[in-house]
């Protein structure tokens, strides 16, 4: 175990051949974990050597925050995306995941809708 600084908790430096490494939290395992389980379901069998570790640390600053959604909410996303007629088949790592959030979200609460009844009731008001 060691501590920041580069210190073990015994208070001896960490030497310089060996790693620290950080075990990644279960959450963000998870979150990958299911994304590549939807990519294997679009016949996706091979992966690049290093997609686990990229998406682990982008994983990482999706759940990172306050305000953060929660990893059932990203599950939610990745299926709306997978769903999408557009962007089903462009989704290939949790980075495109994190830029479409603002457009599930928008659409999760209706956004195009709240633009069709504002011009209903523009034209009813002016045309009355």
């Amino acid at each position: 175990m060691t501590l920041a600084g580069g210190r073990r908790s015994t208070g001896r430096p960490v030497s310089k051949g060996q790693m620290v490494m950080k075990k990644p939290y279960t959450e963000e395992k998870a979150l990958v974990e299911y994304l590549k389980a939807k990519l294997e379901s679009r016949g996706v069998l091979k992966l690049p050597r290093d997609w686990h570790l990229r998406n682990l640390s982008v994983a990482r600053t999706m759940l990172d925050g306050e305000n953060a959604p929660s990893v059932e909410e990203w599950k939610a996303c990745i299926d709306w995306a997978f769903a999408h007629e557009f962007w089903g088949d462009k989704v290939d790592h949790l980075a495109r995941v994190a830029n479409l959030w603002p457009k599930y979200v928008l659409q999760k609460r209706g956004g195009k809708q709240g633009r069709a009844r504002k011009k209903e009731l523009i034209k009813q008001l002016y045309l009355s």
